[in-house]
């Protein structure tokens, strides 16, 4: 699963199983996912696709982690964008129930959205991702060949 675009009111995500392009209303969205009494917050998962039913999930970069081996490339820019939806969504306040703070406090996931350096050195077009053709992804039945 990809995602091409973020704007103020939606992402474009492309499903890894069918290659469908789908757009999802933020307001639809929330960071955690529950296992039983656990809440993942580093998980944001998307309803299933409407083509093939499949349900794919935004995986932030763990606090801490290296740098991007291949600053530029299409994995490195997909990386940039979830962390910034990642950032949005605790900032609205899109949390999942259980992760929501009590009494009012402050939540504990704590992210940041990307900087205005970093969206004019990355993204000088705007939060999306153009995938170059020998980045293309393949459909499924063609990388089993």
């Amino acid at each position: 699963m990809a995602i091409h675009e973020v704007t103020d009111e939606d992402v474009l995500q492309r499903c890894a199983r069918c290659g469908s392009g789908n757009r999802l209303a933020l307001a639809s969205l929330e960071v955690g996912v529950a296992r039983r009494e656990d809440v993942d917050d580093g998980l944001v998962q998307f309803p299933p696709c409407p083509a093939c039913r499949s349900t794919e999930f935004l995986i932030r970069a763990a606090e801490g982690e290296s740098e991007y081996p291949a600053p530029g490339s299409f994995g490195h820019l997909h990386r940039l964008l979830v962390g910034h939806l990642h950032a949005e969504f605790v900032q609205r306040g899109r949390l999942h129930t259980a992760r929501k703070p009590k009494g009012g406090g402050a939540s504990k996931v704590l992210v940041g959205p990307l900087s205005q350096e970093a969206r004019e050195r990355w993204f000088p077009q705007g939060l999306r991702i153009t995938v170059p053709p020998d980045e293309q992804p393949r459909a499924p039945e063609e990388s089993s060949r």
